[in-house]
């Protein structure tokens, strides 16, 4: 029962892996705004260190286990979550890049450097206590590291994002705090399960679980909830074309698409550039229409033009 359940929660963050990457760099490709390739340099860095240092722990003992000790074995295991800890330092820079993006700051080299050569420090000083300090409880050690970095860095990175002045944020605030509480929601979660592990494997998988979701639900929420639209290039179109939306009582989803209807791109590539399905895009279309009195997408454009000017 147990290995079954570890299989299907293998397979399903699998999914989440390669789900939310593909949104991260769709993301960075569809929108010209600079912290979308550290989002996507995040998640690449944070599900590394969940598949090398967390899902290694199950693979080396399944593994290993019939064939030498369970000392060695434990040796395995802490040299595995040493050589994880790159990647977690990695995916806090990115992480906090990301977040000072969105709040229209940029990071210097300086501080990425001194981040990096702090977390170099200690991730030396845990190998050190691996080696000469064979008595202590390695993985008590790397619970409380993690449990006090990612408290510390997300309260940080939260803070960058919602400090930033409105005029140069890359999102609305009720977005950043939406985003803001939930980051904080999964994480809590994650401290809580992983302070009260004592060696039983549910609760293991329950912070299995919600490390990965924490991972994917940043794209997620960023493509299929927060308002992109204020990222599209609307000069391009004009200086009216967001009173054009406005007046016209014009989505978020619905500027999308008649942003890219505009620049002459079809339903299909359309739906494949934002990432829904066909029937959502004509269903959108449809609605657009409707609340512009257009007919056809060439009324449309010439609606959105003649407003532009």
């Amino acid at each position: 029962m147990i290995n079954s359940l570890i299989v299907a929660l293998f397979i399903l963050t699998v999914a989440f892996t390669l789900g939310s990457i593909i949104i991260s760099n769709h993301l960075r490709s569809s929108y010209q705004a600079d912290f979308f390739p550290s989002l996507l340099f995040y998640q690449v860095f944070y599900f590394s260190f969940g598949f090398y240092a967390i899902w290694g722990q199950f693979i080396v003992a399944s593994i290993l286990s019939p064939l030498i000790s369970s000392e060695i074995i434990g040796r395995i295991k802490d040299l595995t979550v040493l050589l994880g800890l790159p990647f977690l330092a990695l995916y806090f820079i990115m992480f906090i890049r990301f977040s000072r993006g969105i709040a229209g700051k940029t990071t210097s080299r300086f501080f990425s450097i001194g981040f990096l050569v702090l977390n170099t420090l200690l991730i030396i000083g845990i190998g050190y206590i691996f080696v000469n300090y064979r008595t202590i409880d390695t993985f008590i050690v790397v619970k409380y590291y993690y449990i006090l970095i990612a408290l510390i860095f997300t309260i940080y990175a939260v803070f960058c994002m919602l400090s930033g002045k409105p005029s140069e944020s890359k999102l609305t605030y009720s977005d950043k705090k939406i985003m803001s509480v939930s980051m904080f929601a999964l994480l809590s979660i994650q401290i809580v399960t992983l302070f009260f592990y004592s060696g039983n494997i549910y609760l293991a998988l329950v912070f299995i679980l919600f490390y990965f979701l924490s991972g994917t639900f940043i794209p997620l929420f960023l493509r299929y909830y927060a308002d992109l639209s204020i990222l599209l290039p609307k000069e391009e179109l004009g200086k009216s074309f967001e009173h054009f939306c406005k007046e016209h009582e014009i989505s978020k989803r619905e500027t999308e698409i008649i942003y890219e209807i505009c620049k002459g791109l079809t339903n299909q590539q359309i739906a494949d550039k934002l990432f829904i399905s066909l029937q959502t895009v004509k269903d959108h279309t449809h609605r657009i229409y409707f609340k512009t009195n257009c007919a056809n997408r060439t009324q449309l454009m010439l609606m959105v033009n003649e407003g532009s000017i």
